[in-house]
Order: C-alpha cells, then structure tokens, then sequence
C-alpha cells in the first residue's frame, strides 16, 4: 500500500473552507501515478510508450470533506486484476485516524494512436493485489433513462485538456457541481459520487449537460447527441 499526507490548502477549499470535490479527484489522480512510479507503470512513464491510463469508473463515499489546513493521509492500492481491467483503491484518514473518505475505481490501458484498450496483461509490470477493511466496493454501470433537463452547453477549450489531449478526468468532476449554483451549496454537500467515462472528449468540442433533478441525481454530458460521460452524485444537507 502507498500511503502519502497532505495538508489541504487555502487554493483547494471552497468558501466553507471544504475541500472542493474536485480536488478531492484531483489528489486521488495523483496519487494513483506516485503510487506506480516505482516501476514506471505511472502515466508519464507510459507516455513516453505511446500508452495511456484511462479511468472508466469511480466511486466515492465521503463521510466528510477535508478541512482548510487539515492534514490527511491518502492511502492507494491496487486491486485484483479484471480481463483488460485494472482496479485501484484509495481511502482519507484524518489525524486522528478516522475514515473520511474512500473511493474505488476502474482502469484500462490504451494505445495512445489508435485510442484502443491493449489487451496484454505484459504491457505494464503490477504490483501484487491487496484487501483493506476499508474498502469501497467497486463500481457499478450508471443508467440513466430520459434525461431531458438541459442544464447548459459549453465549449471544451484548451485548459480543460490533460497531456493526452483530451478533457481531464477532474474537469468532469467540475461539470457536475456545476449542475447547482452558489446557493445550493450553502445547504447541501455531496455524500456519494460515482462517474462513468464512457468516451474522451477533446478540444473544440461542444458538450450539452442534463441532469434528471433527483437526489440521487443523474447528470449526462452529450457530444453530437451521444453520452460522453454519466455521473450520479448524492447530496445532503448540512
């Protein structure tokens, strides 16, 4: 297990002085390329091979969001392999050693050209699996039916983009809580998030957000009218 803390900056909370969920996604990404450094399996690494990390499932419980000035400790390990998937885990302890967060998610590798996912188990060395009490169980497909509540269209420019040329994985994160306005979250917090990324989304493209305005609430983004990416988030107040 690769464990590393963290002390939560002014430049990641929100106007609570709560980490914002975006940047809760954002340290689990970094974590997941410290964590396989080692033996190069981490996204530069595999770059420079002309191979990428993609995520195509996460889910995150969080008990409670990381303060202004907290120190945490993010611990990461991987899964059981699946096929041509790979599962990685992480979960937040406070200083006190109490769970706050934790998050399951699912990996595939793929060409960097031809955008395919590789099928060989020996592209990349693996570190053996590992089981934590802590555990998030791994996640599930999201169905959405009949989404029609047209939230906004927005244009993907040049800073949404990673190395790999397409929209980062946190910037998804941020179309969702974008979904409510400052008002909403003066009373409610998300509880559960869970993202499905069913196809990249590049520079120039036009994406149209939906939500189902439930609680579970289903947000889909669309490209050209075909779902790109669908998240269900689960709010609570407080």
């Amino acid at each position: 297990m690769f464990q590393k803390e963290f002390i939560i900056s002014n430049n990641d909370v929100d106007y609570r002085f709560n980490l914002k969920p975006s940047n809760l996604f954002r340290i689990f990404q970094d974590m997941a390329m410290m964590a396989t450094e080692e033996i190069e399996c981490d996204s530069i690494s595999l770059a420079k091979r002309g191979i990428d990390w993609v995520i195509t499932r996460m889910d995150t419980e969080i008990i409670r969001l990381p303060r202004c000035n907290e120190k945490i400790t993010v611990c990461t390990y991987p899964g059981k392999d699946m096929a041509m998937l790979y599962p990685r885990y992480f979960y937040i302890l406070d200083e006190n050693k109490n769970l706050i967060v934790r998050c399951s998610s699912i990996w595939a590798l793929i060409d960097a050209k031809t955008r395919r996912v590789i099928v060989d188990k020996n592209t990349i060395t693996r570190f053996p699996p590992e089981t934590n009490e802590n555990e998030l169980p791994l996640p599930s497909k999201i169905v959405a039916e009949g989404i029609r509540n047209k939230v906004e269209t927005r244009k993907i420019h040049y800073s949404d983009l990673d190395f790999n040329c397409h929209m980062n994985n946190v910037h998804y994160v941020e179309l969702l809580m974008d979904v409510h306005d400052f008002e909403f979250y003066k009373t409610h917090r998300p509880s559960f998030i869970s993202l499905n990324y069913l196809k990249e989304i590049k520079e120039n493209e036009i994406v149209d957000v939906y939500t189902d305005n439930a609680n579970p609430e289903i947000i889909e983004v669309k490209v050209d009218g075909a779902t790109s990416f669908l998240g269900k988030v689960t709010f609570v107040k407080e």
